[in-house]
């Protein structure tokens, strides 16, 4: 019975490593995240072009463009300052348009930053706080510009309480994350974290780090690139963070990361 039960625990760890290391691939890729919210690829006998939502634009909150991938050239269909619904119902409509009217073949992108999947009361919070941060960039003694976001929340029901994560990567090569409380009558900041990867704790050293998901009691569940000094190494991870209720984050479990290479993957836990 004991070698029965060493063996399924075994079993157990190893399929929970493999989930990791799939779930730390595909989401450490965005690390620093591309910035659209939303985008869809469509194709028409060879011809294939992007629509998409860059959130920020360029030269506005939100802009919805559209990329040609034969010239590289990019053009901005809408923009918007206030709302960006108006560039995600654009995007929505334009692709719509591409497809019935004009014979593409439309594939809307997995969501590349969690911002499509928001409800209409927290892209609103994301709105403001966007808008703040680039203003901020603008009238900085150093300027920065805001290149990408991410954000998290634990409901996407609206108007319903809940806790907002957003994580910012600036043009300077840092980034900021910002931990909302909404209790569905106001919403307020209750931390501000820069250098989410200076907060992983253990002794790995620490790349980079991305926000995943996030509880109603402001429990961070980030992913982690590791530094790998064996050659052609990856290593991903994730630890829970949780605010101490200042602008900095506690440890809720261990780093845990696995390292993968072409012959063999090996779980850590720092």
């Amino acid at each position: 019975m004991t070698t029965t039960s060493n063996h399924s625990d075994e079993r157990s760890a190893s399929h929970l490593w493999q989930r990791l290391l799939v779930l730390c691939l595909l989401v450490a890729s965005l690390i620093p995240a591309t910035a659209q919210a939303l985008e869809f690829q469509c194709k028409l006998n060879g011809d294939i072009r992007y629509l998409r939502v860059d959130m920020p634009g360029e030269n506005h909150l939100c802009e919805v463009s559209v990329k040609y991938e034969y010239t590289g050239e990019r053009k901005v269909m809408w923009n918007a300052d206030n709302d960006s619904l108006f560039c995600s119902a654009k995007a929505y409509e334009l692709s719509e348009k591409y497809q019935n009217m004009w014979g593409f073949n439309c594939l809307k992108w997995p969501d590349h930053d969690g911002i499509d999947i928001l409800s209409p009361s927290q892209r609103a919070i994301v709105d403001v706080q966007l808008k703040e941060l680039i203003n901020e960039g603008r009238n900085a003694e150093e300027p920065f510009t805001v290149l990408a976001l991410k954000a998290a929340s634990s409901t996407l029901l609206d108007q319903e309480p809940g806790t907002l994560a957003l994580q910012y990567f600036l043009s300077d090569g840092t980034d900021r994350t910002q931990m909302i409380s909404d209790d569905k009558s106001q919403w307020r900041v209750f931390a501000t974290i820069d250098d989410l990867a200076s907060h992983i704790t253990g002794t790995a050293t620490v790349d980079s780090a991305l926000i995943a998901s996030v509880t109603d009691g402001g429990a961070l569940e980030v992913l982690t690139t590791v530094a790998s000094s064996e050659p052609g190494q990856t290593c991903h991870g994730k630890q829970v963070l949780i605010s101490s209720g200042d602008d900095n984050l506690q440890p809720r479990s261990n780093h845990r990361f696995v390292c993968k290479s072409d012959e063999l993957s090996v779980s850590q836990n720092d």
